[in-house]
């Protein structure tokens, strides 16, 4: 039985936070935010900046490393929150990252991804996400959430503006995860017709929804601060 299970989301592209400024700004403004958990995605990670960063950050980090120039995704955890690791999986190239936890004393599986922009490569990517999912040892009452930059739309009515949005072949994987683990695109259940979306391009205009919380169906009623 769920009980007193009260925490934010955040999951943001960092485009990069090798740098020492723009690494502390992003780190004191997330600090200040009222989400417990952060999902970041391109950080740029490498081995060697993992004890650096980590004396940065007041709580845990997770990391999957990328280069220096690309990829990396890292989950952080804010001090605050009541979070007892189970297990830390992750891939080599720093694109997706999976963490089996207790949240709140409720067992959490969370799920930080950064796909890759070709569908081929996509269609690899989605494939292995469900095949990580699916070897996972969890108890029944386990809950799941996945965010981060899906790097394709769900819906091209409501996702995408200007030029000619498209379902990828990848998003059929998706939609078998999703009723395998019973997620929903929780942002499109609260906000049903509401067009927002985490990319942009200029000249020609055109815009896309990217990023998603997919999350257990159970959950949305028990985490009650916002999802971003």
């Amino acid at each position: 039985m769920k009980h007193n299970i009260n925490f934010g989301l955040l999951s943001l592209n960092a485009r990069g936070i090798r740098t020492f400024e723009k690494r502390k700004a992003l780190f004191q403004w997330l600090n200040k935010d009222k989400a417990d958990i952060i999902f970041l995605q391109e950080t740029y990670s490498m081995v060697d900046v993992e004890n650096i960063w980590k004396s940065q950050w007041k709580g845990d980090l997770y990391f999957a490393h990328g280069s220096e120039h690309s990829r990396g995704v890292l989950i952080l955890i804010k001090e605050r929150l009541k979070f007892e690791l189970k297990s830390c999986m992750h891939d080599n190239e720093g694109r997706f990252i999976i963490l089996k936890a207790n949240v709140q004393e409720q067992p959490f599986v969370l799920v930080n991804i950064y796909a890759p922009n070709k569908t081929s490569e996509q269609c690899t990517f989605f494939q292995d996400i469900q095949n990580e999912l699916e070897s996972l040892n969890t108890e029944a009452e386990c809950d799941m959430i996945i965010g981060g930059d899906f790097n394709v739309i769900l819906n091209p009515e409501f996702d995408g503006l200007g030029g000619k949005p498209k379902l990828k072949e990848s998003v059929k994987i998706i939609d078998q995860i999703r009723p395998s683990f019973n997620l929903i695109d929780i942002w499109r259940i609260r906000n049903p017709d509401v067009k927002r979306f985490s990319w942009r391009q200029k000249n020609p205009v055109v815009q896309r929804r990217l990023d998603f919380w997919l999350i257990s169906s159970s959950t949305h009623t028990v985490i009650f601060k916002e999802l971003f």
